[in-house]
């Protein structure tokens, strides 16, 4: 078909939408089939800055869509996989026809320096489409590479009638990294817990990373061989009580909330600090802030950060200090990025916290003169703030080697706060107006919205994926393990209008394989497993396809049961798998089996009226049942019975805990918060101030947890099994 043949005017929409990759229809997870509306349609493609409000908008929309790829001898990107087939290890080239007996001469600009060229006949090379634009009569060939072109990040350059055209190549394995240990079928376990949460003696009232190299240490003492943690991603210094990990700033960065400002070595050199931190009036802060069970973000922050700016401050006297040289070594590897992230950091905290689309309007754009001068006359503050990223990387590297037999487990979450300082410094990567969710599922029966703006799929192709490219090589730093939180976005994602709430949103598809290769590229480079958090509404074929690019697929105990109900026995479990009782979004084993999430809900209004709460209270004493039938059926019924008394709870936990460790899933992760028997929720789904999601201190400090009787009683337990 020539790119412009077109439709009906009545049909331009519907295809314009379609080939912007908006699905016309889904299903939930209740089966039932949900068709988007023209108005979510042309709301959506508005976001994504292609004009659809009429039908003619829509026709001309289409044109020009359907003609971009051959206006450009080159896509904007190409991305190679070892291990398919030898023809698909090629590149589109739209070349006039007029000219198919001219040669066309191609160089490969490797990421080492080196190059590798060739040359071929238009005519000769495999032809996929015509096409013509404006009377010229055009084809898209395949230009065969070299099969053997190393992986990596290279530019393709093509000359062919005196004009020279590049691309960006992603040459990517055939999948993901999975560690020796794993493929040769042993089954580990780990421990899960957060950051913020650790509690130790002389820290400053939030967990910090020495407290997480503490955690290492216990888990090893306990037999474990992975640290499973919250995001550690940037937030809001200027707005402290912002503290979700799962709506960053920005999530290339890590909190400077988790420093250990003890632990700074050349504090020691910094009187003012010394000074700072022998005051009677800050130590009583300090303990004051020790002693709550819930974090004051607010003060724990802003003495924080008071005593990190003079240690700064300090160090800026010593300009022939050791430390300086490995600083601006950092501020340099960190580029561009970091240096947008710190400008960020000092014109937020200048405006007073205001959300940046607030800001006058020479700020709100990133390569304007005024926030240049801006830079320039504060360039201290921003430094600082680029300190405190140094300062954060330096201890949280410390905490992943602190017990080479333990690996860190790190997350990504799915998205950034439209207000941070990703959505300001590439405005254009994100998709204002819209924001992420997922249609009702087991979560939520209703539906959610995250308050996330989703990424633009068309701006990942145009900028050669660079954005999700940093993300991920800066989440595998000292990791292990990365889990992707919503995997499914990388190919799609629920985008819901502002305005017409989740009824009005519709899934948009993102560059899946291109994403899969550049996560198994940045994998095996990293040495570094990946798991895809795959709950909810998951595409029949999906997880099929985790398993053939070697991703580990995240299986959630208690979703695991066949449409009867019934629970799925551990032998029904994937092998390629990460099985956990409980997420930081769910009740504890004990808190579930109690039922007091769904008191919570009811107390605070959730539930839309009294016979949805009703359903769910029907729905968890059924639940119940099909537990213990599981556990019986497994002869790991304990004794006594479950019930509400916190001996039946332990026993109960350490049954469940058993049950899934017997799975024949490759690893196991377990929450702190079951193995102590709490009944307290992390993060409460659908609430913001209604709960302290993200607040709560653990009770126990870390550096006892090894030898606590409640952990010690399930670590046996589970080690019975794995």
């Amino acid at each position: 078909m020539s790119p412009v043949d077109l439709p009906a005017p009545e049909d331009a929409l519907r295809e314009l939408a379609a080939e912007a990759g908006i699905h016309e229809s889904y299903w939930d997870i209740a089966g039932t089939l949900h068709v988007a509306s023209d108005e979510t349609r042309r709301v959506l493609l508005a976001a994504m800055g292609i004009p659809a409000a009429t039908d003619a908008e829509a026709m001309q929309s289409l044109r020009l869509w359907r003609e971009r790829r051959w206006r450009q001898p080159l896509p904007p990107v190409t991305v190679l996989r070892r291990g398919g087939a030898p023809e698909g290890f090629s590149v589109p080239v739209s070349l006039a026809e007029r000219a198919a007996a001219e040669t066309l001469e191609w160089t490969v600009e490797l990421e080492d320096g080196h190059a590798v060229s060739g040359e071929a006949v238009a005519s000769d090379l495999a032809l996929v489409e015509t096409g013509e634009i404006e009377g010229i009569p055009l084809a898209c060939r395949r230009l065969p590479l070299p099969p053997m072109l190393p992986e990596g990040y290279h530019a393709l350059v093509v000359r062919f009638e005196g004009r020279a055209t590049r691309c960006p190549l992603i040459v990517a394995p055939a999948a993901a990294y999975v560690p020796p240990w794993m493929e040769a079928g042993e089954r580990r376990w780990g421990l899960a817990a957060q950051v913020y949460a650790l509690r130790r003696a002389g820290d400053w009232g939030v967990g910090d990373f020495t407290a997480l190299a503490e955690l290492m240490r216990q888990a090893e003492g306990l037999g474990a061989r992975i640290v499973g943690i919250n995001p550690l991603h940037a937030l809001f210094p200027a707005w402290p009580d912002a503290c979700s990990p799962y709506s960053p700033s920005n999530a290339e960065f890590v909190n400077p909330l988790m420093i250990d400002v003890d632990a700074v070595p050349f504090a020691a050199h910094s009187p003012a600090f010394q000074a700072f931190r022998a005051d009677p009036e800050v130590e009583a802060a300090l303990a004051a802030a020790r002693r709550c069970e819930l974090i004051d973000y607010p003060r724990v922050s802003d003495i924080k950060h008071r005593a990190l700016a003079l240690i700064y401050d300090d160090l800026l006297q010593r300009p022939d200090a050791p430390e300086n040289a490995a600083f601006e070594a950092f501020c340099v590897a960190g580029g561009a990025r970091l240096r947008r992230f710190a400008e960020f950091s000092a014109l937020h905290e200048t405006m007073g916290g205001l959300p940046w689309t607030a800001w006058p309007a020479p700020f709100q754009d990133p390569e304007s003169p005024e926030v240049e001068a801006f830079a320039v006359a504060n360039a201290e503050r921003v430094t600082f703030h680029a300190f405190l990223q140094w300062l954060a990387e330096e201890q949280l590297a410390a905490a992943a080697k602190a017990v080479p037999q333990v690996g860190l487990y790190r997350d990504l979450a799915v998205g950034v706060n439209a207000e941070g300082a990703s959505a300001w410094a590439d405005q254009g990567d994100i998709v204002r107006g819209m924001s992420v969710g997922a249609p009702p599922d087991a979560f939520s029966p209703v539906g959610q919205d995250w308050g996330l703006p989703p990424p633009n799929p068309h701006r990942m192709r145009e900028t050669a994926y660079a954005g999700f490219v940093a993300l991920l090589r800066a989440n595998m730093r000292h990791a292990a393990a990365l889990r992707l939180d919503h995997v499914m976005g990388l190919m799609r994602l629920f985008w819901i209008p502002q305005g017409l709430g989740v009824a009005g949103g519709a899934y948009v598809s993102y560059p899946f394989d291109d994403l899969l290769a550049i996560v198994a590229l940045e994998s095996r480079r990293n040495r570094c497993l990946v798991i895809g958090e795959d709950l909810g509404t998951v595409p029949d074929d999906f997880r099929g396809r985790m398993a053939a690019e070697r991703l580990l697929s995240y299986r959630v105990l208690y979703f695991e049961r066949w449409d009867s109900g019934l629970f799925k026995r551990p032998d029904a479990y994937p092998p390629l798998a990460l099985v956990t009782p409980t997420t930081h979004d769910m009740p504890t084993i004990a808190g579930h089996w109690l039922g007091l999430d769904l008191a919570l809900r009811t107390e605070i209004g959730i539930y839309a009226d009294a016979e949805v709460a009703n359903r769910e209270s029907a729905g968890r004493a059924a639940e119940r049942e099909a537990l213990v039938a599981a556990l019986e059926d497994q002869h790991l019924l304990p004794e006594p019975p479950p019930s509400s008394a916190r001996g039946a709870l332990a026993a109960l936990t350490a049954a469940v805990l058993r049950y899934a460790a017997r799975t024949a899933s490759r690893l196991l992760v377990v929450n702190l918060g079951d193995l102590l028997v709490e009944t307290t929720q992390i993060n409460l789904p659908g609430t913001v101030d209604e709960h302290p999601n993200w607040r709560r201190r653990m009770t126990e400090e870390v550096s006892s947890l090894a030898a606590h009787p409640l952990i010690r009683a399930g670590v046996e337990a589970l080690r019975k099994e794995r």
